[in-house]
């Protein structure tokens, strides 16, 4: 299995929030090994591979996961709960999945 991590830069050149703390998530559970890469997608380049890999898979948001199993079938990832649960079997807590679900959808919070 090949793991990308696509990482978002900001303009100020410092990690958007939600990269850097699902960095610090794999690195406190000792996964970050794990991932074969980490690219960035850097607001300052707009070129810059992390933007290329989001159009090409059609991603509007980052951090996201592409993985492809050995078979070569990709499967991109734009949920770090998800992720986690379908290739690292760890749950996350309850209260972490929803605020990734509020953050992804800011329209739920009208309901």
């Amino acid at each position: 299995m090949h793991i990308k991590l696509v990482k978002k830069i900001k303009l100020d050149g410092n990690p958007c929030r939600k990269s850097a703390k699902v960095l610090d998530n794999l690195q406190q559970l000792d996964l970050l090994d794990q991932i074969n890469e980490i690219i960035a997608a850097d607001q300052r380049q707009p070129s810059s591979e992390g933007f290329t890999l989001a159009s090409q898979y059609e991603v509007e948001a980052a951090p996201f996961f592409i993985v492809e199993n050995e078979s070569g079938l990709t499967r991109v990832y734009t949920a770090y709960h998800r992720f986690m649960k379908d290739v690292f079997q760890i749950s996350v807590p309850e209260s972490e999945e929803i605020s990734e679900i509020m953050a992804q959808n800011p329209e739920l919070d009208y309901i």
